[in-house]
């Protein structure tokens, strides 16, 4: 990794302990570490949300989902960023002979959370989410596109509205399928195929 940057953001997975990681990440880059629960479970309007939208600079984030869904994490709540990594990226560091960087780490317990997240660059405002969710966890904005505006409305383990997303535009990072994680793309043979299957159900 050869970039320049003062804060890196390691947003660790729920009962992961990345400490470790953290130290060694800081004192390789010389830089600030600022350890996280998973950045998902937070409420927008949370304190540590507004600390990272107002950071001197835009950091980096190193995140245990794909990039798409972390990028558009980070959108949803409008933290700027300079990049985005995903966990398994992380370079071995060995153990010994680093020094500097500083690691701050924040052991807050937020209450695990389960919503969607949109890919912005793909939807095309088709409303087939907002059509489909019985739970009323979307809403159309004043420029006629969906958000997320119940996040806390969505039922656990539901990935409906990623099943009927004809974009595939429609995320939930901590779902098992690596297509609606946004860890890749489905062909579109498959996607009509479920799309159909969803419709049966």
């Amino acid at each position: 990794m050869s970039i320049n940057f003062t804060t890196l953001v390691v947003s660790r997975h729920r009962h992961e302990e990345t400490s470790k990681t953290a130290s060694l990440l800081a004192a390789q880059f010389n830089v600030k570490v600022l350890e996280i629960p998973l950045l998902y479970d937070f409420p927008a309007d949370h304190r540590l949300i507004e600390r990272l939208r107002f950071l001197p600079e835009p950091a980096y984030f190193l995140m245990p989902f794909s990039q798409r869904s972390s990028k558009n994490l980070l959108g949803y709540f409008q933290i700027p960023y300079a990049g985005v990594f995903e966990t398994h990226e992380t370079v071995h560091i060995p153990d010994g002979g680093i020094s500097g960087g500083q690691v701050e780490r924040l052991d807050e317990s937020p209450k695990p959370r389960w919503y969607p997240v949109i890919d912005v660059a793909l939807c095309n405002a088709c409303l087939e989410c907002v059509n489909y969710c019985l739970f009323g966890v979307y809403a159309i904005g004043d420029d006629s596109r969906p958000f997320v505006d119940q996040p806390d409305a969505c039922r656990d383990g539901c990935p409906a509205c990623a099943r009927v997303c004809p974009n595939q535009a429609v995320m939930f990072p901590l779902y098992e399928d690596r297509v609606i994680a946004g860890y890749e793309q489905r062909p579109t043979d498959d996607l009509n195929d479920l799309i159909e299957l969803v419709d049966q159900i």
